[in-house]
């Protein structure tokens, strides 16, 4: 599968349900890296798996407003191993060209307002 709308066009991707459901041993040697997106101050950030970005189902980029969301999402598929990975100069909006999570107002993951970075999610 590729995907669309994302700083790679034409590469393949990996979805959150491969990382998932992959047995203990698959998760422990696949090399998961957290990349910074946009300008360095944009905190938004993408994650690959083995050079593969990880996307939605529907193949649009997953885009985590903050490293905490980022690491949130791993922990929630028991992944523990992750590495930094070399930023993207692509800036991002969360205008609906990819899925974009964020910590929301009740401390839990979700799907980002649109146009998050233009709102303050604890208003």
């Amino acid at each position: 599968m590729e995907h669309a709308g994302n700083p790679q066009a034409g590469t393949r991707v990996a979805t959150w349900l491969e990382l998932a459901v992959a047995p203990e041993w698959r998760r422990q040697q696949c090399a998961v890296r957290i990349h910074a997106m946009g300008t360095e101050h944009s905190g938004c950030y993408a994650l690959s798996m083995d050079g593969r970005w990880i996307c939605s189902g529907d193949g649009r980029l997953t885009v985590f407003r903050g490293f905490d969301a980022a690491l949130r999402f791993l922990r929630a598929l028991r992944v523990e191993e992750v590495e930094r990975g070399a930023a993207l100069t692509d800036d991002v909006t969360c205008d609906g060209r990819h899925y974009c999570l964020c910590v929301g107002r009740d401390d839990c993951l979700a799907q980002c307002a649109d146009g998050c970075r233009r709102k303050k999610l604890d208003s």
